[in-house]
């Protein structure tokens, strides 16, 4: 096969890698672990990606990256980029292209590149759990990436190694897994409050069509917002206690900001969380201060609530767009690790009046839905790869067993007391010769000869059955994909079927075969010595004939497994999936103005023209943004 097609959700905290396993989505783990952080770090020389990297983000931050999916695409002067400056313990300083440099561990790496880092340990634990290689992949964006930040993820997994198939938006992502394997219409929302990133997106499935009817959102709001709102807190409660400036200390904001990220979690499941921080900083007595504080859910409502009435704004914009109200939708499904705050479900619940679905894992569902698009795509090319194989695998085991009739043929053919001894033991051997090939051709390696012109004139019994073939099974032999001929597919299971019976067949008569030869033997000579010698030659070619129909036993297993798997991919659903601009599009037009072409949640694809005129006279040439 050449290779495995899989779904990545790159996230901005942890990303997650599936693939579909007998029609249904399935999460790659690496050891415990189905959710990878997305960090990249330096430790002692050596780079170091995900788990490695996040436990030694509050030991040694400055050899650490995160969260690097929000610069992604980014120019140096954008607000985003400013903004990350102030919070990351490492230089941020403008490529010459323009763009965003990182230097980290000693060394300057670009956003993409960081992301090609975490794509390709992906990748790598997608081909150790699947044991081959991994070369396409679909891998999900958020709705409003830019066209910039769409092209820098497709870079990055090329340095990955990945062909991408294409980019899907993560809550469409999330819809498709949850409506791939359904039979019935719906119409639902998807709430995708992730790590870097909120998204809101209206979708309705119409038998096979899944269409997005519109799409909203925010590329800069996510759990790292929270997460920054509870540090500002922890940040102010401890300046207010010691009096000082904590800005210069990166090793005590990042745990005050590892600690705001933990108790945010703990918050979803109890009613407060204690955080407790010995020695957090050096003050300028040379002290080293314990900062302590206790956290429940109304502190943190007050701090978040922002952020979440924010999230229920673009919902309300979204639906409007999509001309939905909230009680006309089957399903709300909430996705991303933010979502799980119970202050977001609560305000969720408060807005679309019904709960949103739990029972979809928020960390893995977008992964299993751009895996299940991925397969989609490829299931008929994966249909004709396995087929193809199933067909190779089918004649390898037909020849394997053509050859090894000739042995036994030859074998029968052997008159003991026709021949004498030297002469037999002659023919043996060369039989044996031949069966020794059996194995290497049942794999495939056909650099065998069936016969010298020296066997030819000395083995008459041979020469009369060297062209004999088994009966060709019904529909003729499968041959490999662009040959003239091929299988007939009905036809084609019956003839593995047939083959197999045949191998199984050919077992016990060679066994009987080499019994009554070596019996012969036995009874006819008289050079007892001779006779054992040769006795000897017939076991160990019944031994290599044995090895051999047994390779050609597995060899035609292998087809029904592969015409099995066929099967699978010729039953897949193939769906169309119609998705909308989350961004209207448009140029640059005189006095820097943005001129719009295709509006924002214009269905995809589109094409609109208008035209436009110089605005100096003697103009000749014109330049577009």
């Amino acid at each position: 096969m050449s290779g495995a097609v899989i779904g990545i959700d790159l996230g901005t905290s942890n990303s997650c890698v599936a693939i579909v396993k007998d029609g249904r989505a399935e999460v790659l783990s690496s050891g415990s672990s189905r959710t990878i952080p997305s960090c990249l770090g330096f430790a002692r020389g050596h780079e170091v990606v995900g788990s490695a990297a996040r436990r030694q983000m509050v030991s040694d931050p400055h050899n650490t990256v995160t969260a690097v999916k929000r610069l992604m695409g980014h120019a140096y002067e954008s607000p985003e980029v400013q903004s990350a400056r102030d919070r990351v313990p490492y230089p941020i300083r403008p490529s010459p292209l323009g763009s965003v440099m990182l230097e980290v561990g000693g060394h300057d790496l670009t956003p993409v590149q960081v992301s090609a880092r975490i794509l390709q340990k992906l990748k790598d634990v997608a081909e150790e759990a699947l044991e081959c290689p991994v070369g396409k992949a679909v891998i999900s964006v958020p709705a409003h990436f830019n066209d910039l930040q769409r092209k820098a993820t497709k870079l990055a997994a090329e340095y990955a190694g990945l062909e991408v198939l294409r980019l899907v938006n993560e809550p469409t992502a999330a819809a498709f897994a949850y409506g791939y394997r359904r039979g019935e219409d719906f119409t639902l929302a998807v709430y995708d409050l992730g790590g870097g990133t909120f998204d809101i997106t209206v979708m309705v499935a119409s038998g096979d069509t899944f269409e997005v009817v519109a799409t909203d959102g925010d590329s800069y709001l996510g759990g790292e917002d929270f997460d920054q709102a509870i540090t500002d807190w922890l940040r102010s409660e401890a300046e207010a206690e010691f009096g000082a400036d904590l800005k210069g200390d990166a090793a005590a904001l990042l745990r005050l900001r590892e600690s705001a990220e933990r108790a945010k979690i703990e918050l979803s499941d109890t009613e407060e969380s204690h955080i407790e921080l010995p020695y957090l900083t050096q003050l300028a007595d040379g002290s080293r201060p314990n900062f302590s504080r206790s956290i429940d859910r109304d502190k943190l409502a007050e701090l978040c609530q922002p952020l979440v009435t924010r999230t229920i704004e673009l919902c309300q914009r979204c639906l409007s767009e999509a001309n939905v109200a909230p009680g006309a939708l089957d399903e709300v499904l909430m996705v991303g690790g933010q979502s799980r705050m119970p202050l977001a479900r609560e305000a969720v619940k408060e807005f679309f009046g019904r709960e949103a679905r739990r029972d979809i894992n928020p960390d893995e569902v977008v992964a299993m839905g751009a895996a299940l698009y991925a397969y989609s795509l490829s299931a008929d090319d994966l249909q004709e790869e396995a087929a193809g194989a199933a067909s190779d695998a089918f004649a390898v085991a037909l020849k394997s067993s053509e050859m090894a009739q000739k042995v036994v043929e030859g074998v029968k053919g052997l008159d003991a007391g026709a021949l004498d001894l030297p002469a037999l033991r002659e023919h043996l051997q060369e039989l044996l010769a031949l069966a020794e090939d059996l194995p290497a051709l049942a794999e495939g390696h056909d650099d065998t000869q069936m016969f010298g012109s020296d066997s030819e004139s000395s083995m008459p019994s041979l020469r009369e059955t060297g062209d004999a073939d088994l009966p060709e099974p019904a529909g003729g032999l499968p041959t490999r994909r662009g040959s003239t001929q091929r299988a007939n597919e009905e036809d084609f299971p019956q003839a593995i079927s047939s083959l197999r019976d045949e191998i199984s067949d050919l077992s016990s008569v060679a066994k009987r075969a080499m019994a009554g030869l070596a019996k012969e033997i036995a009874v006819e000579s008289e050079d007892k010595e001779s006779a054992a010698e040769i006795e000897r030659s017939i076991e160990e070619l019944s031994e290599q004939l044995s090895v051999g129909l047994e390779a050609a036993s597995e060899k035609s297993q292998q087809a029904v497994e592969l015409l099995a798997e066929a099967d699978v991919h010729n039953h897949a659903r193939r769906v169309d999936l119609i998705d909308v601009t989350s961004l209207a599009l448009g140029i640059s037009s005189a006095g820097d103005l943005f001129s719009v072409l295709i509006e924002h949640n214009t269905r995809v694809p589109a094409e609109k023209q208008r035209v436009f005129t110089t605005n100096q006279d003697g103009q000749d040439a014109v330049q577009i943004s």
